[in-house]
């Protein structure tokens, strides 16, 4: 997929070969524009009897009920793929969060039997629960930002902080700056 910049769209990037649909929709409209032109340049007499047909008020109800079901074909379908992808969409992102409570909560269970001073286990744990809560506020906040293209100067990591978390503010400040710098 191409990512095109705001406001930088030029009508040359139609024709481009990479990542343009408009050639390839060329290719396929071609033949059936040309079989349009020859049949408009042939005489009457002699254009419709050659594809079989004797009036041209028959080829022109033919025309219309082909043109309408296709359409009503190709708008069903499309809605239909759209709706499939939505909904793939959203149970990816589903799935994504039940592995990452999946991991936090194992991870939490494995401390319980750790050796290590119970402060720095609690420590642990309260930071693992804040940093994974960030993380899901940051891919939010990056597949939010990708679906409506909008190119703002923010940060996403910046823009996390618009959802709710737990307890951002228990995260120090130092570790803060390097996640919005990595994001």
């Amino acid at each position: 997929m191409i990512q095109y910049e705001g406001a930088k769209f030029h009508p040359r990037l139609l024709l481009q070969r990479r990542g343009s649909v408009v050639p390839f929709s060329c290719m396929v409209a071609l033949p059936g524009a040309l079989l349009a032109v020859v049949l408009k340049l042939l005489p009457a007499d002699i254009g419709w009897p050659l594809l079989g047909l004797d009036d041209k008020d028959t080829v022109t109800g033919v025309a219309w009920s082909s043109v309408i079901s296709l359409l009503g074909f190709i708008i069903v379908f499309r809605t239909s793929q759209a709706y499939s992808r939505f909904w793939e969409g959203t149970a990816s992102m589903y799935r994504m969060q039940g592995e990452w409570f999946n991991a936090t909560s194992s991870l939490v269970a494995f401390c319980k039997l750790s050796k290590a001073d119970k402060r720095d286990t609690f420590i642990f744990q309260h930071t693992l629960v804040r940093l994974v809560s960030l993380l899901n506020a940051v891919v939010l906040m990056d597949l939010s930002h990708s679906a409506t293209g909008n190119q703002g100067s923010v940060s996403t990591s910046v823009r996390a902080f618009e959802l709710e978390l737990i307890d951002a503010e228990g995260i120090d400040r130092q570790s803060l700056l390097m996640i919005n710098e990595v994001t």
